[in-house]
């Protein structure tokens, strides 16, 4: 158990035990004579003490400032020690539940990262193939002006000019003239000319 949930059991059982140190009937008002430390009122450390004592044996111990023998008798003893073991055990079950409940909360904290984290890796993926239709999009689009104008030059190319006999020979490699021209056309549009 750690410290800090042992502290919480401390203060519970403090709570829980100095109402009934103040609820005892008092002895006759005190005079100006101060009490001293054999009278005064237990400790929450030395209460601790006595109820570790009686969870373990069964019996109060043997304090010197204990002046006047205990009257509780030991069936009274022995039900006292179950109640306290009672309590103790429901302070520990709260623990363990109030522990159970923040792993839980962690969990779905952590679940929920783990959604957004897909949700944006999907949104990311989406933009993407989104993206790469687009640039499909406008390869398409420029290899369908290209090929629209090199259509027209063909049409404009004059056989008989040193250019038209120069695409002549280049075309020979080709299947076609148009995939010649567009290859041509290409080639000129990279180096600028």
């Amino acid at each position: 158990m750690s410290g800090q949930n042992m502290d919480d059991l401390l203060a519970q059982l403090k709570n829980e035990f100095e109402p009934r140190a103040n609820s005892q009937p008092q002895q006759s008002p005190p005079t100006s004579v101060k009490p001293n430390s054999a009278t005064a009122k237990p400790s929450i450390e030395e209460m601790l003490e006595a109820l570790s004592h009686e969870l373990e044996f069964g019996t109060r111990p043997n304090r010197a400032s204990d002046s006047q023998p205990d009257p509780i008798s030991p069936q009274q003893q022995v039900k006292n020690s179950a109640k306290n073991r009672d309590r103790l055990n429901a302070l520990i079950d709260q623990d363990y539940q109030r522990q159970a409940d923040i792993r839980e909360a962690k969990l779905a904290e952590l679940q929920r990262q783990e959604a957004a984290r897909i949700a944006e890796q999907q949104r990311r993926q989406q933009e993407l193939i989104e993206a790469q239709k687009q640039a499909a999009l406008r390869e398409q689009r420029r290899k369908a002006a290209l090929k629209e104008r090199a259509q027209q030059w063909l049409k404009d190319l004059n056989p008989r000019s040193e250019e038209g006999k120069w695409f002549e020979e280049f075309s020979y490699s080709y299947e076609d003239k148009l995939q010649a021209a567009i290859d041509y056309l290409e080639a000129m549009g990279e180096t600028g000319l």
